[in-house]
């Protein structure tokens, strides 16, 4: 084959789409259309959903009015799907409204694409490119106003690009303008004569700019943030053909279709009651004015670090590949198309970075629709009428072969990247479409709640219980209120709301916030994730706990449990509930334990533990305490002992007999069967054995290495060997029997240096891998490299702080990089700190930084398996800060229940340690 018939292969040029004819064009589109629809509905969240998704389920439904800016639009849309006999619950049909509006957002992509390229390969790939896009693809399956921002912005680009090509063929030129030049004159009207007929002037169509208008006056009125990309928008169009600014008439069409977009307002005083009916109060809404102090209240030159995590959270590399390669091919062949699609980009994701709140994934999707037709960009021309290489050909006739060899490299490598981005995301959505997650928070709290209680929520939780109340009449005596910020100190505003409250009726609450709950005179009591406050303290055993009767160090009785699972599996939690009671007043800190333990009494599992402070409890009254067990993520299958036991700052309670813990089950560990997350990809066969997946290392401050192995079935049970590239000592590990699809990580502690390499083998004789005739080279470790599991939720792969002393007064960076083990369903917050020890162990002093992950930018609500995460930390020295030792530590917890995630390694503590400096003098 000649090398322009591959790169029209690999392009999809087609000679009968070249006219851009509908009946070429469209029937592709709604094929794209449909698979999109079918990806999505298969991968759709299957009921309420938390926060804003839980407030359009609510909204739609009963033709409401939303937050500002109100969303009149969607919800008309939205309430018109919603009277569908479709699916089980009005839930799902708004869930389902945005896959809709999601699959027509791609069907334009792709139109746009083919339209700019001339290429139904480009316009496939540029949809599949942002079809598959993270926070694309979860929108598309959740009630969000996303979808239709995207619809609007790839409306808005696909009337850009048929303008194009209405500028050209009034030229006369019976080829298409592709994305790199067609036949013909394609100069846009700006380099030719306007006031001749060959400048094409006065025949342009303004069918495209009266789409435009359109697209932007519903996109406005749905979403204000369409204004910045917007702008790129008309410069672009005014580019193509600056003789419209010189024909008032041709702009009366352009006006009025503008007009449908400030009529959708309307909806909002109909609907929105005397608040919205005057209009200060209805500007106030539609404008979002509550919010201008986070427009552009953030340095771009700070944020502009995150860019690369934004587009490496959303797009495969590759994807990213051709992006770039999109760009630079413009920039070279059509500085307007490039000013169009990258200025579009930028503009809106400069918007986006400054914008002061933690959904920056989200805001940015209209510019993730700009990036994605740059996929189509390398896709465009045909074979040897490239005009591109035509120019390299001329100039430099013997590179013409080794440019299009590159090019065809480039483009297989951003299929590739288009063909993976589906394939690596859809375990994951798939994951969350089976998850009953926020159904089961919501059922708790309903089905347990006390009569008449009033329920205070975070916006979070706030929503999904509001719709159940609304749309599905639950619990109409409970009371569920919304605890918004005040301008004062958070955990103030929810003490007095529950002060206010207890007399009354009884309260629970969805958010913690320990130490100000501490100093209150009431009861936390679990009830769910939730907590019951009671005024009283509880007085019986909940009548489905399990009775047991245990003293411990006489004067503390263990007097039921309640367990979550007969069954476990590694680094995934169970949930334990044990209800215990004083016998006398608690003199000291009590905390509550409870553990795995294997055969050999080792310990096995991480678990924070609820504590009591000295003098809080009285003696007779029930405690319940509510524990989060996580096996270690190198806890092999089998059966494991479940104990609880208390300790207080003296050591631990003993009971008659002298044990300091209780049995209170068995509890058996399955593998794994998901495949586990590492740093260093691998797969190697044992002839018999099972298959090496990965390796990471954790490095000790004392020179050690703790050695994960990652392993998949089918295999028996294999003995390996760990030796390192210059010492004798050999370290021996366990790979359990793994049947298919089932996983298992292993772990292995040595002395020396961790960037040796070391050698596979079984114990008694090498096992052979088929292809490998020998042992298997581990990776060096690279500086700054760590493998520290936080629960089944992330892990800790990177972490580089600052070099040096540290002066005073002065702030210091440290940058985090975590990985994804799985899609995640908590907001948790990051924590990272700095102290400054004395002699005797105290605080001289501390530095500490508490934050969503990447600033705020992504948080881990929005994460699925595979997401890598930089997360930079900025931490102020104090000007006092004396010289003494400094430790940094690293804590994940849950931003509700202030929960600390634990780390799954037994040989660090509850803070992950991050190095050791000192202060300078």
């Amino acid at each position: 084959m000649k090398l322009s018939g591959a790169l029209d292969a690999l392009r999809g040029s087609d000679a009968r789409a070249a006219d851009g004819s509908w009946f070429t064009r469209w029937p592709l589109a709604l094929i794209v259309f449909v698979a999109a629809l079918v990806l999505y509905g298969i991968t759709l969240r299957p009921g309420v959903l938390p926060a804003d998704s839980g407030e359009f389920q609510r909204v739609v439904p009963t033709a409401g009015v939303a937050h500002p800016p109100g969303y009149p639009l969607y919800t008309i849309l939205g309430w018109l799907f919603s009277r569908l006999p479709l699916g089980p619950s009005p839930a799902w049909r708004v869930n389902a409204f945005s896959a809709i509006t999601a699959a027509g957002t791609l069907a334009l992509v792709y139109a746009a694409a083919r339209r700019l390229s001339t290429s139904a390969f480009g316009g496939v790939a540029a949809a599949v490119a942002l079809g598959s896009a993270t926070t694309f693809w979860a929108t598309a399956t959740k009630a969000s106003i996303r979808p239709l921002t995207a619809f609007f912005a790839a409306l808005a680009l696909y009337a850009l690009a048929a303008y194009r090509a209405e500028v050209a063929s009034a030229s006369h030129d019976s080829s298409p303008t592709g994305i790199l030049g067609s036949a013909g004159d394609s100069r846009p009207a700006a380099d030719r004569d306007p006031n001749s007929r060959d400048g094409g002037a006065a025949d342009v169509s303004t069918w495209p700019l009266v789409l435009l208008s359109l697209s932007l006056s519903l996109g406005l009125t749905h979403h204000p943030s369409l204004a910045f990309p917007g702008i790129v928008f008309v410069v672009y169009a005014l580019l193509l053909d600056p003789s419209i600014l010189r024909q008032p008439g041709r702009w009366v069409k352009p006006l009025l279709a503008f007009l449908p977009g400030l009529l959708v307002l309307g909806y909002l005083p109909l609907r929105g009651g005397p608040g919205l009916s005057t209009p200060s109060g209805f500007l106030d809404h539609v404008l979002a004015r509550g919010f201008r102090g986070d427009m552009f209240a953030l340095s771009l030159l700070d944020r502009l670090v995150l860019l690369p995590t934004l587009l490496r959270f959303q797009f495969n590399p590759l994807v990213l590949l051709g992006m770039v390669l999109g760009a630079g091919l413009l920039l070279l062949r059509d500085w307007r198309l490039a000013f169009l699609l990258v200025g579009s980009f930028a503009v809106h994701m400069a918007v986006t970075l400054t914008y002061d709140a933690p959904q920056t994934v989200e805001y940015a999707v209209p510019a993730y629709v700009s990036a994605a037709l740059l996929v189509a960009v390398p896709f465009g021309g045909s074979g040897d009428q490239s005009p591109w290489l035509k120019e390299i050909g001329a100039r430099w006739p013997r590179l013409r072969v080794v440019t299009g060899l590159v090019l065809l490299f480039a483009l297989a490598l951003v299929l590739i990247g288009v063909v993976a981005g589906p394939i690596a995301r859809i375990p994951s959505y798939w994951q969350l479409s089976q998850s009953r997650d926020t159904r089961e928070y919501v059922d708790r709290l309903l089905d347990d709640a006390p009569r008449d209680a009033v329920i205070l929520a975070n916006w979070h939780w706030f929503t999904p219980l509001r719709y159940a109340q609304a749309i599905e009449r639950a619990r109409p005596d409970l009371s569920v209120e919304y605890v918004a910020p005040r301008g004062e100190p958070l955990e103030e505003t929810w003490v007095r709301a529950i002060e206010e409250r207890i007399a009354d009726r009884p309260v629970i609450v969805a958010r913690v916030f320990e130490r100000a709950y501490g100093e209150l005179p009431y009861r936390f009591e679990p009830l769910g994730e939730a907590f019951l406050v009671r005024a009283e303290p509880r007085s019986a055993l909940p009548s489905d706990m399990i009775e047991i009767d245990v003293t411990l160090g006489s004067w503390i009785n263990l007097l039921g449990y309640r367990v979550s699972t007969e069954q476990g599996r590694p680094a995934r939690p169970f949930v334990v509930e044990v209800a215990w009671s004083p016998v006398t007043p608690n003199q000291a800190s009590v905390g509550l334990f409870v553990q795995l333990l294997g055969p050999d009494g080792r310990l096995w599992s991480a678990a924070e533990d609820p504590t009591h402070a000295p003098g809080s409890l009285e003696p007779g009254e029930v405690i319940i305490d509510r524990v989060l067990v996580h096996p270690y993520l190198h806890t092999l299958p089998g059966d494991y002992a479940l104990v609880a036991g208390a300790y207080t700052t003296e050591g631990r309670l003993s009971t008659s007999e002298g044990a300091d813990n209780v049995r209170l089950r068995t509890v058996r560990l399955q593998p794994a069967e998901t495949r586990p997350v590492t740093k260093h990809p691998r797969f190697v066969h044992f002839a018999g054995g099972p298959t090496l997946l990965g390796v990471d290392f954790e490095p000790r401050e004392d020179g050690s290495v703790r050695t994960y192995l990652h392993w998949m079935g089918p295999g028996e049970a294999t003995r390996v060997s760990l030796t390192g590239k210059e010492d004798a000592l050999t370290t021996h590990v366990l790979v359990p029997k793994l049947d298919a699809g089932q996983y298992a990580t292993v772990a292995a502690d040595r002395p020396g240096a961790a960037s040796r390499l070391f050698a596979l083998g079984r114990e008694g004789g090498r096992r052979w891998n088929l292809l490998l005739r020998g042992a298997v080279r581990l990776p060096r470790i690279s500086p700054g490299e760590r493998y520290v599991p936080l629960g089944d939720a992330a892990v800790l792969t990177r972490a580089q702080g600052p070099t040096g002393e540290l002066l005073p007064g002065s702030e210091v960076d440290v940058r985090l990089r975590f990985h994804s083990q799985r899609p995640l369903l908590r907001d948790v917050i990051v924590s990272t700190s700095l102290t400054g020890l004395q002699s005797d162990g105290t605080w001289a002093w501390r530095a500490s930084h508490d934050t969503v992950p990447a600033l705020g930018a992504v948080p881990t609500l929005k994460w699925i398996r595979g997401s890598t995460v930089l997360d930079p930390h900025r931490l102020e020295i104090p000007a006092d800060a004396t010289s003494v030792p400094v430790m940094g530590s690293l804590l994940l917890y849950d931003h509700f229940t202030q929960r600390s995630i634990p780390n799954l390694d037994a040989h660090l503590d509850r803070a992950v340690p991050l190095g050791t400096w000192r202060t300078a003098r």
